[in-house]
């Protein structure tokens, strides 16, 4: 596995309207994970006009801490 910081990124639609309930909805994410060790960090990235695929980033110290994330329950139960 990778000792270099690693990034996840996924890929979410947004129904028209409902930017605010994404945002909160990230926001509560990103509180979990400041929870595991090796989190440096996140941000999203909107989409260009006319469409509505926002970018969602999160940054690890490393492979393993971001696989602790991607099978946490606290991810879980966010998701």
């Amino acid at each position: 596995m990778s000792t270099s910081p690693v990034t996840l990124m996924v890929a979410r639609r947004v129904a028209h309207g409902r930017y605010q309930e994404m945002m909160a909805w990230l926001h509560e994410g990103e509180q979990l994970a400041t929870d595991f060790t090796g989190y440096l960090g996140s941000g999203v990235l909107a989409p260009p006009p006319g469409d509505d695929e926002f970018q969602i980033i999160f940054r690890f110290t490393d492979e393993h801490t971001m696989h602790a994330w991607e099978h946490s329950a606290s991810r879980r139960s966010w998701l």
